[in-house]
């Protein structure tokens, strides 16, 4: 898709990862509607965005409230007049001892993280359908691909809905014009710490835990360069965006073990269950 004359709703605009694609997007010409949370946060990114000389608006939503998401689309077709890119990016992390983890906070991870999601898919996919034109985007995780840690566990269910959700959609979807990718960042700095939700986790846990991490997150990238690269597939309509190239390894290592095992069942070996 090419972006210039287009129009895209962000949601978590305001600030990391959703502000810098929309910045990466006004560069190109497309006229942005950001949504966030974060009032303050909001009013200063969409100063930025109509700097570089596009429409811009702002809008507060929570994502994980339908009534917040069906007003986004609402407002974003009075003033806009049609979407052509929904990026559904609002995320939040959640993780920490699985046997203390509350319901509700597993409801307010998926909340935001999975139906937030949902909700942005509702919202706008029918007037896309009508148009047959559109492109949605999707952030997932590196964590939706492969299980990092086990404290991580809700945010990474989470991550792997949307993965598969994704998938899905890009099956409905795209015979109908509509174009879908899933975005799979590793280590970004971006302010989720600042909604981050830790739950029994010891001192000596979240040590192993960080440990860990370090392991797969051996790249800090750029809210900015994660933007570009979104973009850039975007025009060429590609599905996985996987920025984090040495967590490439990760996931191909976590196939070829898949591909070996099922390799191994055909054969009729016995393999470990």
């Amino acid at each position: 898709m090419q972006l210039e004359g287009k129009i895209a709703v962000i949601t978590g605009g305001a600030s990391g990862i959703g502000k810098d694609t929309a910045l990466s997007m006004a560069r190109l010409g497309t006229d942005i509607v950001i949504a966030d949370v974060n009032d303050r946060r909001l009013d200063e990114a969409r100063a930025e965005i109509a700097a570089l000389g596009v429409r811009a608006l702002a809008v507060h939503c929570d994502v994980s409230k339908e009534a917040d998401i069906q007003h986004l689309a609402q407002v974003a077709l009075r003033e806009m007049g049609r979407v052509d890119i929904l990026m559904n990016n609002a995320g939040v992390v959640l993780r920490g001892a699985l046997e203390q983890i509350s319901i509700a906070d597993w409801e307010w991870s998926f909340g935001i993280n999975v139906l937030g999601v949902v909700h942005g898919i509702c919202a706008f996919l029918p007037h896309m359908i009508a148009r047959r034109s559109g492109y949605i985007i999707n952030t997932a995780s590196i964590a939706g691909l492969v299980a990092l840690t086990g404290e991580g566990a809700p945010y990474i269910a989470s991550k792997f809905a949307v993965v598969g959700l994704s998938e899905a959609l890009a099956l409905y979807a795209r015979p109908k014009g509509i174009g879908v990718s899933v975005l799979c960042p590793g280590s970004v700095d971006t302010h989720l710490e600042e909604t981050e939700r830790v739950v029994g986790m010891t001192p000596e846990s979240a040590e192993a835990e960080a440990a860990l991490s370090g392991v797969f997150h051996t790249v800090l990238m750029t809210p900015a360069q994660i933007g570009a690269i979104v973009v850039d597939a975007v025009r060429r309509d590609q599905f996985f965006i996987l920025p984090d190239h040495p967590q490439q390894a990760v996931i191909l290592k976590r196939a070829q073990d898949m591909n070996a095992f099922l390799e191994a069942r055909l054969a009729g070996q016995r393999v470990p269950e």
